[in-house]
This record gives structure tokens, sequence and C-alpha cells, in this order.
């Protein structure tokens, strides 16, 4: 084999090149997960969440999270709220209990209705300093993206792919894929609040 390589240096060639371009972006790849530091901060945000007029809503105000409801309707879809924690590299899902009064029994609300804010209260996320802009303080940055992936490795050569959404902090090269936050197709709603800076 060795002299059939030695005699045939085009085919040699032609042979470990594509396994050097293999090694060389894996290491690339690899690196910066080495150099850059990781997280310093854990990061909240929303799936599922539809920013309609007459709905749930959840902002940040002088550092803490606001979660209200505007207006009011017989059947409310809430979104669901996560908490990414640096150290561990898991994710928490923060639950809430929306107040009976948001539900209606009229099939029209009054004009009172439409405009009405209730404030809806989540206990794990008082008493949270968050900072809602889109870089952290470590220079960590919450990015939405699409996912290009095929649903099998045939139909990846013969057929379309499909798409999701892909939710990482990225920093300089390196990715973290943020846990519970793709899956869903193209309409996964996924929502930035903020980084919890102390609590």
């Amino acid at each position: 084999m060795k002299s059939f390589l030695r005699e045939n240096p085009a085919i040699a060639f032609g042979l470990g090149l594509p396994l050097l371009l293999v090694v060389l972006c894996l290491l690339l790849s690899w690196l910066p997960s080495l150099l850059v530091a990781p997280p310093h901060y854990d990061v909240l945000y929303a799936t599922e969440y539809y920013n309609y007029p007459n709905g749930i809503h959840i902002s940040v105000v002088n550092q803490k999270v606001q979660v209200f409801y505007q207006g009011k309707a017989k059947k409310i879809r809430p979104p669901r709220l996560w908490r990414y924690d640096h150290k561990t590299g898991g994710v928490k899902e923060i639950s809430f209990v929306l107040p009976p009064s948001l539900l209606s029994t009229e099939k029209k609300p009054s004009p009172e209705d439409v405009v009405k804010i209730t404030p809806i209260d989540v206990p794990d996320l008082e008493g949270l300093t968050v900072d809602s802009t889109s870089v952290a303080p470590d220079g960590y940055e919450f990015k939405i993206g699409r996912n290009r992936y095929p649903k099998s490795l045939f139909g990846g050569l013969f057929y379309t792919s499909y798409y999701s959404q892909e939710t990482v902090l990225t920093k300089n090269g390196r990715k973290i894929r943020l846990p519970n936050a793709s899956g869903g197709y193209y309409n996964n709603n996924i929502h930035f609040i903020g980084w919890v800076i102390s609590q």
C-alpha cells in the first residue's frame, strides 16, 4: 500500500487532503470553546411568546422583570419562561399562574377591558436584577437564527431540508446552544428577556 501511494502521489494527495481539511475544521470549531471563557451570567428567555395587543407581555423596567396581561379573553395561551444556569448549563422552567380575573364571561370585551392591564405575579422572578441589553457584561450575546437540518441523512441528500430556530449564546466564535429553545419550526417565537445580574 505504501509503495502504491509513493508511486501515485496524486492519489495520495487526493485521499489525504480531504482528511486534512476535516481535521482542520474540527480544530477550528473546538478552539473557541477552549480559548473563550464560559458565560458568567444566567439568561432569561421565553418560548411560545406571541406579542399580540391583547395578551401576555414581558418587559424589563428599572432592571426588574414585569409580566402583565393586557385586555381580556376567553382563551389565553401563556408563554413558557426559562432560566439558563451558566454554571451547570441546565435550564429551569419558571412557572406562573394566571389570575382568575383574566377569564372573561362576555362574548365581546368592553372598551375598558381591551386596555386593562393586569399584573401577573411570578415568584421566581422576584428580587432579580436583570440587564435587558442584548450583550451581557461578560461579552456574550443572545442570538436567534435559523438552523437548517435534514430530517434524515437520506432526506438531506435528495429532498429539501427543514428549518428550526436555533438560540445560542455567542462570543468570539464560541457558541452555546440553549436547551428548550429549539425544536419548533419557524414560529417557535423565542423572546429574549435579559441577563440575571444579581438576585
